[in-house]
């Protein structure tokens, strides 16, 4: 059956791979490689077959982020037909399977969960947090002055930095109040602990992270002080005329979609949508 669906989609592909070229070229090429212009370092013009986009898988995966999270077209720039994404994205993907068929298999990758101090990174980017979830002695060094700014491509040449255990004062930052982190993982072979084989989720653990969760939604400190997505996410607008389940399908999809950093299938969406419903 596996091989069934990708010789389909290799047929499908090579169908509609003029038509991908086309929708680039008529969509794309005005900010990524016309007249010298080249936005995001992304020269599409240099693409005249499908052979040169399948060889590059890395840029492959962008151009379908890109029209998937509807970046592109960018907003002062007509948009796609909701029909033409969709069959763009479907040709698009059966471009990267087939390339991604024909690359050498690496061997399996064993699933594991995160650690405190990921979970914690994880959460304060998904919700914009503007403090910590929890306060953790892993995090060792604090920026003062904001010198990490890998975008700039430029190191001061004096930096100031503070170690939690040598201070006090470097304990005290704004965190979400009665949110605590659960338990340290225990370090593995050389010290570290994030080995996939020792991240495994108990059920017992699976009730701690149940618990976290809710403590940090039911924190006194989770409102729109503190959470920069608080407007878009939680707040429904008065003059919307749709009904809130619509509502919370359109929202959650968004913030799946960064949660799981990928397309996500319409059943994942309706699960949670399910649960806000209950």
């Amino acid at each position: 059956m596996r091989m069934l669906k990708l010789t389909f989609l290799m047929f499908f592909s090579a169908l509609n791979g003029a038509e991908v070229l086309e929708v680039l070229q008529r969509n794309c090429v005005q900010c990524h490689g016309k007249d010298g212009k080249v936005k995001g370092k992304t020269n599409l013009l240099e693409i005249t077959d499908l052979d040169h986009l399948k060889g590059d898988l890395e840029l492959l995966q962008q151009i379908i982020d890109a029209i998937d999270f509807e970046e592109m077209p960018p907003e002062d720039e007509p948009p796609l037909e909701v029909g033409e994404r969709k069959q763009l994205l479907a040709d698009l993907e059966a471009l990267r399977l087939e390339a991604v068929s024909k690359k050498k298999l690496f061997s399996p990758t064993p699933i594991r969960r995160m650690n405190r101090f990921q979970y914690h990174n994880a959460v304060q980017d998904l919700l914009g947090l503007t403090c910590t979830v929890y306060s953790l002695p892993e995090r060792m060094i604090r920026d003062h002055k904001g010198y990490f700014k890998p975008a700039s491509g430029k190191m001061d040449n004096l930096i100031r930095v503070g170690s939690r255990p040598l201070g006090k004062s470097q304990l005290i930052e704004p965190r979400l109040a009665g949110v605590a982190a659960f338990p340290q993982d225990l370090r593995a072979e050389h010290g570290f602990d994030t080995q996939a084989d020792h991240l495994s989720m108990s059920p017992l653990l699976m009730e701690s992270f149940l618990k976290l969760g809710q403590s940090i939604t039911g924190s006194q400190d989770f409102g729109p002080r503190r959470v920069g997505i608080w407007k878009e996410f939680f707040v429904l607008d008065p003059r919307e005329k749709r009904e809130v389940k619509v509502v919370v399908r359109e929202r959650l999809w968004k913030f799946l979609r960064r949660a799981f950093r990928g397309r996500i299938k319409s059943e994942v969406v309706d699960r949670y949508v399910g649960f806000v419903e209950k």
